[in-house]
This record gives C-alpha cells, sequence and structure tokens, in this order.
C-alpha cells in the first residue's frame, strides 16, 4: 500500500509551477531580496495589483534570449519597453486604468507570449476596457471575457470567463492549464465559440481576519496550440484574492440579517400606522 501512495502524493504534492513557459510574475521583496515565491504575493500592496501607484517591477519567468516587450495603454496607445535580463520596471504611467503588457519571444519553432493586465490609478481613460481585451496581442491569446471591473478583483472560489484566440479567430476545443502555487494543476476545454471558464481554488494559508491583511495569490492560464510546423504557447498571469466568504464572512448570514432587518421594518411601520389610525 505504501508503495502505491507514496507515488501519489509525489504526483499531487510536487507540480511545478509555470514549467516549460513564459509568464510574467510580480517582484516581491522580503527584507530587500528579490524573490518569486510564496503564493506569487505582489508588490502591488493590499489591492492585489489593483491602483499600483506609479511604479511597479515585474519578472519574466523562464525567459532565454532575446523577446519584445509591449505595453498597451488604457487609451490603446502602444509603447515599447526593454528588459534588464528578465526584470522590467514599468514606466511612470499618466493616464489610469487598465494596462496590457505583452511578452512576445519566437524560435524557429516556436513563438511564445505572455500577458498580464494591471489596473493603475490615475487620470482616467474615456476607451473601454472592453476594447483593450479585444485587441489582438499575440498569435495565440487568452482573452478575459470580460476583464473584471477596475477596483475589483479576481477572488477564490468564484468562476470566470475567458476566450482563446488564436489569430484573431476563437480556438475550439482546445485544453486550457490553471496553475497555481498550492493547488494540482485543473484542465478546462473551450467550448465551440472558444470560451471557457475556470474556478478560482481556495488555497490560501495562514488567513488572517481582513482583506488587507492577506496577500494576493497569483493564478496562471496556459495554452498551447500547433500549426504549420510551429508550436504556439500563451499564457495570461493575473493576481487573486482572498475570499472573505469562506472565512469570516458567511453570504447566508448576511441574508439572512437582511431578511430579518426588512420583516422588522416593515412591523414597525404597521404598528406606526396602525397607532396613527387610532389616534
Amino acid at each position: 500500500m505504501k508503495k502505491i501512495l507514496l507515488p501519489l502524493l509525489l504526483t499531487v504534492t510536487l507540480w511545478g509551477y509555470g514549467d516549460g513557459v513564459i509568464y510574467w510574475a510580480p517582484h516581491i521583496s522580503h527584507g530587500g531580496e528579490h524573490s518569486h515565491g510564496d503564493h506569487g504575493g505582489s508588490s502591488h500592496g493590499k489591492h492585489g495589483g489593483h491602483g499600483i501607484g506609479e511604479a511597479t517591477m515585474l519578472h519574466a519567468m523562464n525567459l532565454e534570449g532575446n523577446s519584445s516587450v509591449t505595453l498597451i495603454k488604457p487609451d490603446l496607445s502602444k509603447e515599447d519597453l526593454n528588459l534588464s535580463d528578465t526584470t522590467l520596471n514599468l514606466p511612470k504611467a499618466s493616464i489610469g486604468g487598465y494596462y496590457a503588457l505583452i511578452l512576445n519571444h519566437h524560435t524557429d519553432t516556436q513563438i511564445d507570449s505572455a500577458i498580464r493586465y494591471l489596473s493603475i490609478q490615475g487620470r482616467p481613460s474615456k476607451v473601454s476596457p472592453s476594447k483593450l481585451t479585444a485587441l489582438p496581442k499575440s498569435d495565440l491569446e487568452i482573452v478575459p471575457n470580460p476583464l473584471h471591473r477596475e477596483h475589483d478583483r479576481y477572488t477564490a472560489s468564484k468562476s470566470y470567463r475567458f476566450l482563446l484566440h488564436f489569430q484573431g479567430k476563437p480556438l475550439t476545443n482546445a485544453p486550457i492549464t490553471l496553475e497555481t502555487r498550492d493547488t494540482p494543476p485543473q484542465t478546462y476545454t473551450t467550448d465551440n465559440t472558444g470560451a471557457f471558464s475556470i474556478t478560482l481554488p481556495n488555497d490560501f494559508k495562514n488567513v488572517q481576519v481582513g482583506k488587507s491583511e492577506n496577500k494576493p495569490s497569483e493564478f496562471l492560464l496556459v495554452a498551447q496550440h500547433s500549426d504549420n510546423n510551429l508550436t504556439y504557447k500563451s499564457t495570461l498571469t493575473m493576481p487573486y484574492s482572498l475570499n472573505p466568504n469562506d472565512y469570516w464572512q458567511s453570504q447566508s448570514y448576511g441574508a439572512g440579517a437582511i431578511t430579518i432587518g426588512f420583516l422588522g421594518g416593515l412591523m414597525f411601520y404597521r404598528r406606526t400606522k396602525k397607532g396613527a389610525k387610532n389616534g
């Protein structure tokens, strides 16, 4: 029995997060040191990467060789950026809203891309984020559908919808892998419109009461496709936050409190109205 259980345990617990793909990871500082682990926690602070201020440092993980990096701004203008080794310092932002950060890396047999969306505070843009997500960014692309509202966040135990496009068209019946650092990979399949939905796992550890007391984690979506003797790989990384309803808040209790409050108010109103008539 032990001979059977040991390989199973190793399979479940020793997967490699992000192995074999290029992806964006936020810079983490612990006592001035650079790190890429610990839940993928972000230097973006307490808001899970939303409203991050004027500058952010990111790392292009598993990158070898030359690549191109493009930043698409909320007004859909583009800026080419330079990596220092595999590290990127975002320039000062003058426009508030969603930005798309795209890395493209080509070899003779493979085309890789890594995409990340960033929400930055500043003067708001009049362009809808839906136009940013609809703009083609790579041959193979995972597209949020929709991108959640600014000042919101991806949250554990909730489901979210995405699209998979290849050269601007939906890619149907294609596998997508969802990875986090503390949950084994999960595979999804796109439908006949290229759409798929994921449910983010509740895999936070050492949870403290209060959203701001818990660092966000990271999720990684991976897609792969072959065409004309070329392999395409694309990733999308985003932070996600703990769901208070899994711990110190309860939707059922909240709904019960609202119902009790409503009934109490209704009874008070009827008594007041009855007393007025008797008076």
